[in-house]
């Protein structure tokens, strides 16, 4: 068993008997990594953070590849986006984008691009960044980056026939530099219709429904 240490993001945890916890991590070296913390939740001095969902740690585990599931002996948080937390949407949407990693990715398969932008976009949820327009960046290049984002070609994305508009705005979504896109305004019904797009091509890739995308769907009708 080879000892490592790498960056990585909380996408999913729960409690494993009295002390310890199962966590999935999202790391920047290994890809995804399933691991147990022993004592977590007893021994407060023996871990730097409760490993909290989102917060990108400094973690410390016996790599084992005959396993499932890592030894996570240390789990230091270095940024735990606590800005996240003052708005119930930025939750919504933060819980969403690691859940569709979680969904979507396979342990151990390294890809730094697909950290980077999980991180990027949580740093910006915690800024206070529109959410929206920061998850369907989001979406839209996760598919990319897993082999799974159509090209637009004229009105039609991946064999779906969109507007003209809607078509072009997902090719800007794909491709331009974050700081254009956050200034970058889309109407309310080119919106509509790239939310539709994009709910069609990952549903496709997702075995299940998300349990993020309702509590979304929650958040949004307490604004009507």
């Amino acid at each position: 068993m080879a000892i490592q240490t790498t960056e990585a993001v909380v996408l999913n945890r729960r409690d494993l008997r009295e002390t310890s916890m199962l966590a999935t991590f999202y790391s920047k070296d290994f890809g995804k990594i399933k691991g147990i913390l022993k004592g977590i939740r007893g021994d407060r001095s023996k871990y730097g953070s409760s490993a909290e969902l989102f917060g990108l740690n400094k973690i410390v585990f016996y790599e084992k590849t005959k396993s499932d599931f890592q030894n996570i002996t240390q789990c230091d948080l270095t940024e735990g986006f606590f800005g996240i937390r003052k708005s119930l949407g930025a939750i919504a949407y933060a819980t969403y984008l690691v859940e569709l990693v979680d969904e979507l990715t396979e342990p151990a398969e390294k890809n730094e691009e697909i950290y980077g932008l999980l991180l990027n976009s949580l740093g910006l949820l915690a800024k206070g960044s529109e959410p929206t327009k920061i998850t369907r960046v989001f979406e839209i290049r996760l598919l990319t980056l897993l082999g799974f984002g159509p090209t637009a070609e004229g009105s039609n994305v991946g064999g779906i026939k969109v507007s003209l508009g809607t078509a072009q705005t997902f090719n800007r979504l794909k491709n331009a530099a974050w700081d254009s896109l956050l200034k970058f305004r889309i109407s309310k019904s080119i919106e509509q219709e790239l939310g539709s797009l994009v709910d069609k091509l990952l549903t496709s890739h997702l075995e299940r429904p998300l349990r993020s995308k309702k509590f979304i769907r929650e958040i949004q009708k307490l604004k009507t």
